[in-house]
């Protein structure tokens, strides 16, 4: 009877010691289980910023979308508007890229990098120029934002380009009306080839075009000249006749 206590009761401390080793493994297994780090705006920004570096825009402008979503009231949250907004522009989705420009000067009117968010929108209508024989509204709005930034913050080191660019994008308009004009003459509309060139000369007086315009104003209005002459000769004898 007594081995049978005995036998009994080994079982049970024995039992006993193994649950508790399977506790003390569990418990183990928890303190090493590996935990996850928690997220920081700086550590979130850098990695974004790291991605853009890495020209890998597409994934950027998502990663800076999430900090600004996770972190709406960071320090770092206007300059993650900007980057993605870069992230799109050197991936070349220039019309995505102006939207959040765009927003980014209506959020911060008065941030330090107003003059560099200007400079890009200009830069976006810039990138998209087509040639003198197509529309050019893309080029008159890259105009428009470089004018802005020469005129409200020349001091920035953004505005030396921004009056080059002026320059290529009144050269370009320039050499669009000159383009038009040309068609109006060669198609014998020489009233509104006329009012183009003149309007060049208005217009873009530093286009230096004057020398092929000029010739082509005086043919103008010899050939408007002489189509005013034919037609009073002919009202003339349209008179006589019904005279």
């Amino acid at each position: 009877m007594a081995e049978k206590f005995r036998g009994a009761a080994l079982k049970w401390v024995l039992a006993f010691l193994l649950s508790g080793l399977f506790l003390a493994a569990g418990g183990c297994g928890a303190l090493w289980t590996k935990k996850e780090p928690e997220k920081t705006p700086q550590g979130m920004y850098n990695a974004a910023l790291q991605l853009f570096e890495k020209k890998k825009y597409t994934e950027s402008a998502e990663a800076f979308k999430k900090f600004k979503e996770e972190f709406p009231l960071s320090t770092y949250t206007p300059l993650s508007e900007l980057r993605a907004a870069d992230s799109l522009y050197f991936d070349k989705n220039y019309a995505e890229a102006i939207v959040l420009y765009e927003e980014f000067r209506k959020l911060h009117p008065i941030h330090a990098e107003i003059p560099y968010a200007t400079y890009q929108v200009g830069m976006c209508h810039f990138k998209q120029m087509l040639s003198v024989d197509r529309d050019q509204t893309v080029l008159e709005k890259a105009l428009e934002q470089f004018r802005y930034l020469v005129e409200n913050f020349p001091q920035t080191k953004y505005a030396s380009d921004a009056k080059t660019k002026m320059q290529l994008c009144l050269l370009q308009l320039a050499e669009h009306e000159f383009y038009v004009g040309h068609f109006y003459y060669r198609m014998g509309h020489y009233r509104g080839a006329l009012g183009r060139f003149e309007d060049i000369l208005k217009k873009y007086p530093d286009s230096g075009m004057e020398r092929k315009i000029d010739p082509l104003i005086k043919g103008c209005r010899e050939k408007i000249e002489r189509e005013d002459s034919k037609k009073r000769e002919k009202e003339a004898k349209s008179k006589k006749g019904h005279g």
